[in-house]
């Protein structure tokens, strides 16, 4: 219940990315929308290569996905829900105070999903 704004907020972003397709996960429950571009998400420091992102319980897939991009971000959508409202305020916490790889919660994703951080391919997730 928490979640839905940050999932209608998932979904506007999806929309805004020009979708190319759309599916649904029941574990986690999730919405993944295969989008063009993440365009309105370029003023942001580090954006550059950005993959995919998780907004509550929605997934947006870009188009460079390597292996277990989707298994990762799955993960983030656990997380929103183990900490609904407050996850985005806490994941950025700690993306501040330790950077994206030794935040927390990138840490755990990247051990559940068993992807490898790549720095050259890979920036933000969340």
């Amino acid at each position: 219940m928490l979640n839905i704004p940050w999932t209608i907020l998932g979904v506007v972003a999806g929309l805004a990315s020009v979708p190319k397709g759309v599916e649904f996960s029941t574990m986690p429950k999730a919405i993944i929308i295969s989008v063009r571009s993440f365009w309105w998400y370029l003023w942001m420091p580090q954006s550059k290569g950005v993959r995919a992102m998780t907004i509550g319980n929605v997934v947006l897939l870009g188009q460079d996905l390597l292996d277990k991009d989707l298994e990762h971000e799955l993960v983030h959508v656990i997380q929103f829900e183990r900490e609904p409202f407050i996850f985005p305020f806490l994941y950025q916490y700690q993306s501040l105070k330790y950077g994206y790889r030794n935040n927390d919660y990138e840490k755990e994703a990247y051990d559940k999903a068993g992807n490898a951080y790549n720095p050259m391919k890979s920036r933000i997730d969340s």
